[in-house]
């Protein structure tokens, strides 16, 4: 047999060099070539017929190399740490060799590595059956030989490395050779005296060599036959001595009665054979704590093999042997796929990681991952392939509730903002290519944050759950609807006309259908709310717009629906950029007013029939530095949106009490009442009523000539609330007007129920009374109201002689307008009128 041929790889070469000495020492005669890594050994594995290979691991190795694939058919013994042994389980499915645990000193190992390596080869060139002794050619004319066929005999006899004799008719030993006392350990003037087989057993009974009754040379023995089984062995069995050696006994029976018997030392065989079954028990119980499956196929892609835990599959065997992977089918596999995958088959490449997801016979659904390398005879040809199979249901699970978490609102199940960005980054890449036109509706829902502050959240959610439902209902399967955040929602529609008009036009038929559906009443438990959206629109084409952009200018044009009365929708257009811009500078400019005192007070004097002062309503000014006096309808609907409304609400309820009480110092003004506007969100602060009465302390200014300006809108909501914040401050004699009565929505049950001191008609119904029947229509309904319910009324807006006369003739005693002076300086109000008496 010539010398094996090792090829050896490994990165380490420190331990490559240790390994080369040993084997140098213990096995000069072998050919051993050392490859850096498994890339390098390509080359070497492709280009020469190995008896064997070493592939040394590095601990970092996760998976197994692609050189594998190159060792098919060849004996592979890996080298690997302990963490690494699922590994070897995999090896062995793929048909390698063996393994063995590297140790922590890196080199305690290579011993038993080489005899391993030996017992690998010795397995391979012996195709895993024993070694069996060459029979002797043993004469029945032996006795009559001539001496010089006795010696060529002999010389035959003492080269055997089996032990043999054979014995004449009479039972005694006539012939033997050197071996057969080395192995029977026999001195040699025993076998001079031509004992028979019974003396020899009796001699080794004697000894002890073997268990009570047994002997290495019983003539009719029970041993181990060399297929396992405990049976009568004429031919052949093993006999084991107490110190471990292990015996194969050859028996031939000539036909004159005689035996021709040999001895083979059979131990090492043995021992290999032993630790071919510890190997395989390894893998065994690697298999076993492993949760994956094997599995065979043929070249034809036909299962051939399955073994492991496969009861997650829920297809019985006799389903899935014969047939091909794709004769069974998978849900997510379409013919496409199957047909890349037999592509790769046919390629003989190996293939990782093929999941399929099939539905058990329960209707649950599973998935599975694949993975196979191909196997080949020894002529190179393909056999089919082997690999793993695992269960991947729950990791899918996990993967599908974590792309649910980063892309859609937990809320209303609607995308997320991170989706909506890359649905619109595809979006536009579309239409671009198509040239047709895409629309972005940015949908707000008014008054939304009342209905959370009075209602509460729960009830908020359930609002943003129905209004989920009915938008993604108002729009095709193929659109985009997101919840952006908050109230705030998304629609994204794409395929409408390239012409820009039209495609307008389909686009505020989407936004009326919009509108119309989140404007009917929601069922919020036992109560019925009432909700309208605020739309604003960006039509996206040919023209390159990013998705930042696109988003700004659908909210800019949202904004400008709000701006606009709310419950509508509006366009995007360039003038709508200005004017955002121009906002957000006006916005800096009003904080920094706050912090440079730049506002002031103006009062619009309330008179009676008469002309005589009452009081007056306190109307705040913004003295710009470069502008000069800035009217309120420039920036109050700005601090609405910012929330600067507060702190301005602040100072204007502090001002107007400081002039109180500058006033009362004087016996011209000190009976002038004062009213203050309050915005709703100034009035919804939780310490509201604290701050007026803080405001009045610290100033030291009468209560009872401070009255509040509510507007109707504040009774939307939380009525009750209102009611007992008013009659909070009424018992320290505040007083409450309800400002431009009959623009916006009065329940009348609420109304007498308000501690309210007057109501002021507004100017729009004051200003057409001379050529507005209507005006004039409701303007007597109002006296008639305030008259019953014995409240006060100030008309505002009272600009000519007419409009003054109507109303005194109606009833109105209090009135406020141009007529009678405008907005002044708290200086020029005491000149100009005359006080009461």
């Amino acid at each position: 047999m010539s010398a094996p041929a090792i090829l050896w790889v490994d990165s380490d070469a420190l331990h490559a060099a240790a390994a080369r000495r040993l084997l140098e020492e213990r096995q000069p005669g072998w050919q051993v070539v050392n490859s850096p890594n498994p890339d390098a050994a390509r080359a070497p594995l492709a280009s020469h017929a190995w008896d064997a290979v070493v592939l040394c691991l590095q601990p970092s190795v996760q998976d197994l190399p692609g050189v594998l694939a190159l060792c098919a058919g060849r004996p592979v013994l890996m080298c690997i740490d302990g963490h690494q042994e699922a590994l070897a389980a995999r090896a062995f499915r793929c048909g390698l060799g063996d393994y063995i645990v590297r140790e922590a000193d890196g080199v305690a190992h290579l011993g038993e590595l080489l005899h391993r390596l030996a017992v690998l080869l010795q397995r391979t060139q012996g195709q895993g059956q024993p070694v069996r002794m060459v029979d002797a050619r043993i004469w029945q004319e032996a006795l009559t030989l001539l001496q010089e066929q006795r010696s060529a005999l002999q010389v035959t006899l003492a080269s055997m490395s089996q032990g043999i004799f054979k014995t004449g008719p009479d039972g005694s030993i006539i012939v033997y050779n050197q071996r057969v006392l080395e192995l029977l350990n026999l001195p040699e003037s025993l076998m001079a005296k031509r004992p028979t087989l019974a003396d020899l057993t009796r001699i080794q009974s004697e000894r002890g060599d073997f268990g009570e009754g047994h002997s290495l040379v019983d003539q009719r023995g029970y041993g181990y036959v060399a297929g396992g089984a405990v049976a009568p062995a004429p031919d052949v069995y093993w006999r084991t001595t107490r110190d471990g050696r292990t015996f194969e006994v050859r028996t031939t029976e000539l036909p004159d009665g005689s035996l021709v018997r040999t001895f083979a030392d059979v131990s090492d065989y043995v021992r290999v054979e032993n630790e071919l079954r510890e190997s395989e028990a390894r893998f065994r119980s690697l298999s076993d704590l492993s949760s994956d499956w094997y599995w065979e196929h043929d070249a034809e892609g036909r299962f051939v093999q399955l073994a492991g835990d496969l009861s997650v599959n829920g297809i019985p065997l006799t389903s899935v042997m014969g047939r091909t992977r794709w004769e069974i089918g998978a849900l997510n596999m379409t013919e496409a796929d199957w047909a890349a995958h037999r592509a790769v088959l046919q390629a003989h490449q190996p293939f990782r990681d093929l999941e399929i997801q099939r539905q058990r016979p329960d209707g649950s659904m599973h998935w599975i991952s694949v993975s196979g390398v191909p196997v080949f005879d020894a002529q190179g040809a393909l056999r089919g392939y082997r690999g793993v199979g695992r269960d991947i249901t729950e990791r899918k699970r996990v993967e599908s509730q974590i792309e649910r978490l980063a892309f859609y609102d937990a809320l209303t199940g609607l995308p997320n903002r991170r989706l909506l960005v890359d649905r619109l980054q595809c979006a536009t890449a579309a239409v671009a290519r198509s040239g047709a036109q895409g629309a972005l509706f940015f949908i707000d829902l008014d008054n939304f944050k009342d209905l959370n502050d009075t209602l509460g959240h729960d009830t908020g959610d359930q609002l943003l759950v129905q209004a989920a439902q009915r938008l993604a209902a108002c729009v095709r399967d193929v659109d985009t609807v997101a919840r952006f955040g908050g109230d705030e929602f998304v629609v994204l529609v794409e395929g409408l006309s390239a012409d820009v008009t039209q495609a307008s036009s389909e686009a505020a038929l989407v936004a009326r259908h919009i509108a119309e559906a989140l404007g009917k009443p929601y069922a919020l438990g036992a109560t019925s709310h009432h909700s309208t959206p605020s739309i604003g629109i960006a039509l996206f084409g040919d023209k390159a717009s990013s998705v930042d952009e696109l988003l700004k200018h659908a909210d800019l044009a949202m904004y400008e629906a709000k701006a606009a009365g709310r419950n509508t929708q509006r366009f995007f257009d360039p003038d709508m950029q200005a004017a955002v811009s121009s906002r957000a500078a006006l916005e800096a400019e009003l904080r920094r007013s706050l912090h440079d005192n730049e506002l002031m007070l103006h009062y619009q004097p309330v008179v009676d029939g008469e002309g005589r002062l009452l009081g007056a309503e306190a109307l705040v000014r913004w003295n710009h530095p470069q502008r000069g006096v800035v009217m309120p309808a420039e920036f109050i609907g700005l601090a609405e949106q910012t929330g600067l409304i507060l702190p301005i609400g602040q100072w204007v309820l502090e001002a107007a009490c400081a002039q109180l009480v500058a006033w009362s110092r004087s016996a011209l003004t000190r009976r002038f009442f004062l009213s203050v506007n309050v915005s709703v969100r100034q009035f919804r602060q939780p310490d509201f009523v604290e701050q007026v009465l803080g405001a009045l302390q610290a100033s030291g200014a009468n209560p009872e000539q401070l009255k509040l300006e509510l507007t109707e809108s504040l009774l939307l909501t939380d009525v009750e609330d209102v009611i007992s914040r008013m009659e909070h401050l009424r018992r320290y004699g505040v007083g409450f007007s309800l400002d431009d009565f009959g623009t916006g929505y009065s329940s009348l049950s609420y109304l007498k129920r308000l501690p309210l001191d007057q109501l002021k008609i507004d100017k729009s119904f004051v200003r057409d009374l001379q050529s507005d029947p209507n005006d004039a229509a409701i303007v007597r309904t109002i006296l008639a109201l305030a008259q019953s319910l014995d409240l006060a009324v100030v008309a505002e807006g009272v600009e000519t002689a007419f409009q003054l006369e109507f109303l005194q003739r109606h009833g109105c005693q209090a009135f406020q307008g141009y007529l009678f002076g405008r907005p002044m300086a708290p200086e020029l109000l005491e000149r100009a009128l005359r006080p009461l008496p």
